[in-house]
């Protein structure tokens, strides 16, 4: 009875102190399943060009890694198996990897032909796949581990970095065609 009283009395209280609550209960179920992190296996990224443009800049930009399938036809480039988490070629790794022996992996290219919808200008699709693994033990081999996607970014960016380089390039000529009779 003494309980029922004091609500009766600071009803205004009571209904703050709810609303509060349910304030701070839906806040942690929307950003508490927000924050969990869900990173694709792949990384993708489209560039305005021609194919044959793309696929030369993807090349280049793999020079450092040796090759096992390059068709493109069928739009498709997989490197042979690197030891190591990363190639040390293209990255080195701020911190010290503990035995980076255990790690291997091998990257898949895969290209789209696709044509913007506003300009009709040619756009390239490229999606990286870096499939490493991990060696477990003697019993279970090697399993498959989650890449942290900072290669696949590089490679990108590699590809960006070519094509734009080819294009200075190119209008340098032409300027240079134009000038000289």
């Amino acid at each position: 009875m003494a309980i029922s009283k004091f609500f009766k009395k600071d009803r205004k209280a009571v209904a703050g102190a709810l609303s509060t609550l349910a304030v701070l209960a839906m806040s942690v179920v929307i950003f508490g399943c927000a924050s969990q992190q869900t990173s694709a296996p792949f990384q993708t990224r489209l560039y305005v060009g021609t194919y044959d443009d793309v696929w030369l800049a993807c090349l280049k930009a793999l020079n450092d890694y040796p090759l096992k399938v390059s068709n493109k036809d069928s739009g498709k480039i997989q490197t042979e198996t690197v030891n190591g988490p990363y190639n040390e070629l293209v990255l080195t790794y701020p911190a010290p990897l503990e035995l980076p022996e255990k790690f291997r992996y091998s990257l898949k290219f895969n290209f789209a032909k696709l044509v913007s919808e506003k300009t009709n200008k040619p756009l390239v699709r490229v999606r990286v796949i870096k499939e490493l693994e991990q060696f477990q033990d003697f019993y279970t081999g090697w399993l498959s581990y989650p890449s942290d996607g900072l290669e696949e970014k590089i490679l990108l960016y590699r590809v960006q970095q070519v094509l734009n380089m080819e294009k200075a390039i190119s209008q340098s000529e032409q300027k240079k065609s134009k000038k000289s009779p």
